[in-house]
């Protein structure tokens, strides 16, 4: 309603000038256009009178009576005492009286007098013009015009607008009326849309039509409505593979104690065993809560300060850590470095990505396997390259590695203490700082992870 009042409020105002603006320009236009014929015709009957030396009634009136322009007027002449010496009126002729028009009054003192009015019967207008002789007034000529047909053309005007804005204020009404249910339809459909969304039913669609601005909007609704959708479904997936994954280890524990609790004449070598079975879960439960608090640090902190880094150093430095890793496994590193490669990032997302996909190359390799790792420019991007000789990724597998919690091989998985979060947290961190993951693997080959980075000058 709001929408259709202001277009009416707009309607009305231009209807109301429409009605009254060309009917007063109208309306001086022909009052200036009578101002000028009268006195233009008052003018010549006074220089023809100014060859007199004095009104005399006979003789005004065979002058003005040669003036056959002036039929459509009442024409009144006075001498210069205002006693009138000739009115054409036939009906109420002044002739041999005094004049009170103040118009031929004020004529006398030498000046020149027009008036007009209008009303919705004619329009009358009055012109008195002093009659000059040697310097001095003589006289007055008085003309007086009474028109009804002008009139008559103006109200017909105004009728007509009159009757063409009923008609546009009709039309307007019933288009606003229109327009505003329409929109007001397509404004509830998205506002219904929003309020499921604000209670909880994620992936509701609006209706999108056409392609106006309100329909981008109801695009960008639904655009966002799947995201939270995913998000959501995201979420609750993510609460549940995380609830299975810390409620495996507390039930190992517990079935453990239980079983020492239980079984009072268990030998120590036993319960050493058991005990160090529990110290294994709970040390797994404590990488689980650890990555997920990386997880949701990644997901929750804003981005941080990014600049240049070399990235050479964090490399050497995530090998050495994970090198006693590695001989354990019966796996050699290898390491290929430009020490001149310059990356825009941030050191620990930078040390969090490379730690875990080198983790991973050592833990899901063979006995006497290779790990090479190589850092190097190539045009705009810098690349770093994680390569090994390990059990591979199967290719349906490959989409979905990057999810959280999935794991190709769980068995293997677990035995390797694997959360199956580590690739989560390598993306996510990947993606803080701008950059580019891809992954190209031959199972039971090899695996190769390439990283893309900005790189940056070394002079700036």
């Amino acid at each position: 309603m709001k929408i259709a009042f202001s277009y009416m409020a707009i309607i009305v105002v231009i209807l109301v000038l429409l009605n009254t603006y060309p009917i007063i320009v109208s309306q001086n236009s022909l009052f200036q256009s009578k101002k000028g014929a009268l006195k233009e015709q008052a003018s010549l009957v006074a220089w023809t009178l100014a060859s007199m030396d004095e009104l005399l009634p006979e003789d005004t009136a065979r002058i003005v009576k040669g003036f056959n322009t002036l039929s459509s007027y009442r024409v009144i002449v006075c001498n210069e005492s205002g006693l009138v010496v000739y009115d054409n009126s036939t009906n109420a002729s002044a002739a041999g009286k005094y004049a009170l028009q103040g118009e031929i009054v004020a004529s006398l003192s030498g000046r020149n007098v027009y008036r007009g009015m209008a009303d919705d019967v004619a329009f009358e207008s009055f012109v008195a013009i002093p009659v000059m002789a040697k310097g001095r007034v003589i006289g007055s000529v008085y003309l007086y015009e009474y028109d009804p047909e002008q009139a008559a053309l103006l109200r017909g005007l105004q009728y007509d607008l009159s009757t063409f804005s009923i008609v546009i204020t009709a039309v307007v009404i019933i288009l606003s009326i229109f327009v505003s249910l329409a929109l007001t339809r397509r404004i509830s459909g998205l506002m219904r849309a929003i309020r499921a969304v604000e209670a909880g039913e994620y992936g509701i669609k609006a209706p999108v039509k056409g392609s106006d601005d309100l329909a981008q909007v109801a695009g960008h609704f639904n655009e966002l409505s799947d995201r939270l959708f995913k998000t959501e479904t995201q979420r609750q997936q993510f609460v549940s593979d995380a609830s299975h994954e810390l409620k495996t280890p507390l039930a190992a524990i517990r079935l453990l104690t239980d079983s020492v609790l239980q079984n009072e004449d268990m030998d120590h070598v036993t319960i050493r065993d058991f005990m160090s079975d529990i110290g294994q879960e709970i040390d797994r439960l404590a990488r689980t809560t650890e990555e997920l608090m990386t997880l949701t640090r990644l997901d929750s902190a804003p981005p941080l300060r990014e600049y240049a880094l070399h990235p050479a150093p964090v490399i050497r430095r995530a090998v050495h850590m994970l090198q006693p890793l590695a001989e354990n496994a019966g796996v050699s590193i290898r390491c290929e470095l430009s020490e001149h490669c310059v990356m825009l990032g941030n050191y620990d997302d930078l040390y969090t990505v490379v730690y875990n996909l080198i983790e991973n190359a050592i833990k899901y390799n063979h006995r006497g396997g290779d790990v090479r790792i190589l850092c190097f420019s190539r045009g705009a991007f810098l690349q770093i390259i994680v390569d090994d000789t390990g059990a591979g990724i199967p290719e349906e597998d490959l989409p979905k590695i990057f999810d959280r919690f999935y794991r190709v091989d769980k068995a293997r998985s677990r035995e390797a203490g694997g959360t199956g979060l580590g690739l989560s947290i390598v993306a996510q961190a990947v993606r803080r700082m701008k950059g580019r993951i891809e992954v190209e693997s031959v199972f039971g080959r090899s695996t190769r992870f390439t990283l893309f980075f900005t790189v940056v000058d070394r002079d700036e």
